[in-house]
């Protein structure tokens, strides 16, 4: 039930987050933007070893750990031993939703998977995120965001003399994993919510990745023969939509596709001749277009285009660094970021993170509590799900839980 204290979608709900590193951590960290408890479920060795992978300054966190984890809290189970997992069945009991991104088959031997999971907790949505899911052919291999992009098709549709450039986003992990999951988490709790049980979600972050491709893959599914990519139109072939360097060595992005657009820039421009110009011909013409647009661009500097763009409305830009990104939500005092306050030696920090929530400019910014130490609130959990404070006591002392060091 949604908190009246808290309007949020899934005020009320609670998360059990076995994952590491980024993609099920950032989903979990998306679900916390909508209003969820979500309690870090750790080993009591390593723990998730994104937390120094490699450390900021700002944070003393690894970027990964940073970016996907305040907000949460965090106990940590043995779950190799029967104690152990009796108590993870116990917190399971509370559970609203539980995610994982082990290999498959791992939840199987330790006798946790949805099968067992869903006899203590029928309302359990239960999320496993994995490279290739649960059943494929590649199901039990390690894999990377690489790896992911690679069988997806994505490192396909790439320009021809750039076969090594590596992706600037990982797609496979934030599409393919953590907003799938996110996406398939929700409907799943729509679901229980009409009188439905819990169930299970396969999420493969490889298949999942070709969501990026609906244009390209629709095609393709139908034989129709597809030009090269950095031919096509939204990858090159098209000067009307494309990259151009200004005089001051920054580049725009010009995306006139309509031909409205197209049609006044060029008015407006000084290219007139070209107000009716179509894409559609051969490439010999399509380059001598581009040559002209890139000479125009040289004549001023990216900022002088972009007030042009934004006077002309003609769907021109500047092409922002990240850092420029970020300072431009800020100057415009966008809610993009939440924070938290990192006590330090020398006193306390400010620690931005982008919102898990970001696109939704309704979603006012917040002060989260930190990412949590390993086992920081093992003890709180535990006294939740009915532990006496004598029985945790022992619990740690027998290493079946551990607390912050």
């Amino acid at each position: 039930m949604t908190d009246e204290a808290d309007p949020r979608a899934l005020s009320g709900i609670r998360v059990l987050d076995l994952t590491r590193l980024l993609p099920g951590p950032y989903a979990t960290y998306i679900l916390a933007g909508y209003g969820a408890d979500v309690v870090k479920v750790e080993d009591t060795g390593a723990g998730d070893y994104a937390r120094h992978s490699p450390p900021l300054e700002a944070s003393g966190l690894g970027a990964a750990f940073t970016a996907g984890n305040a907000g949460k809290r965090s106990i940590a189970i043995d779950l190799k031993t029967d104690e152990g997992r009796a108590v993870f069945c116990r917190l399971v009991q509370g559970a609203d939703v539980l995610v994982e991104s082990f290999r498959p088959g791992v939840m199987h031997r330790l006798g946790l998977d949805y099968g067992k999971l869903s006899e203590i907790n029928p309302a359990l949505v239960y999320c496993a995120i994995s490279g290739y899911g649960q059943h494929t052919r590649r199901a039990a291999l390690a894999g990377h965001d690489l790896n992911y992009q690679g069988i997806a098709g994505l490192l396909s549709q790439r320009v021809e003399g750039e076969p090594e450039a590596l992706p600037p986003a990982l797609l496979g992990d934030l599409v393919g994993g953590s907003f799938s999951a996110v996406i398939a988490i929700m409907a799943a709790l729509m679901e229980r919510g009409a009188g439905r049980r819990g169930k299970f979600i396969d999420i493969s972050m490889a298949h999942g990745a070709m969501a990026l491709m609906p244009l390209v893959s629709v095609g393709a599914a139908n034989g129709e023969l597809a030009k090269p990519f950095g031919r096509t139109a939204l990858s090159g072939g098209n000067p009307a939509y494309g990259i151009y360097v200004a005089g001051d060595g920054r580049r725009v992005a010009l995306g006139a596709l309509e031909h409205k657009f197209w049609r006044n820039f060029c008015l407006r421009a000084g290219l007139d001749d070209l107000a009716e110009w179509r894409p559609e011909g051969e490439d010999a013409a399509n380059a001598v277009v581009r040559q002209r647009l890139q000479d125009l661009f040289r004549t001023r500097s990216a900022k002088e285009w972009e007030a042009l763009g934004e006077d002309w409305d003609v769907c021109l830009t500047t092409v922002a660094s990240v850092g420029e990104a970020l300072d431009g939500a800020r100057a415009e005092g966008l809610p993009v970021f939440d924070s938290y306050v990192r006590d330090t030696s020398a006193g306390s920090a400010l620690v931005d993170v982008l919102k898990g929530v970001c696109a939704d400019l309704t979603q006012e910014s917040r002060v989260l509590a930190p990412p949590p130490r390993q086992g920081e609130h093992t003890r709180s959990l535990m006294a939740e799900a009915g532990y006496a404070d004598a029985d945790i006591d022992a619990y740690l002392a027998a290493g079946t839980v551990k607390g912050p060091q």
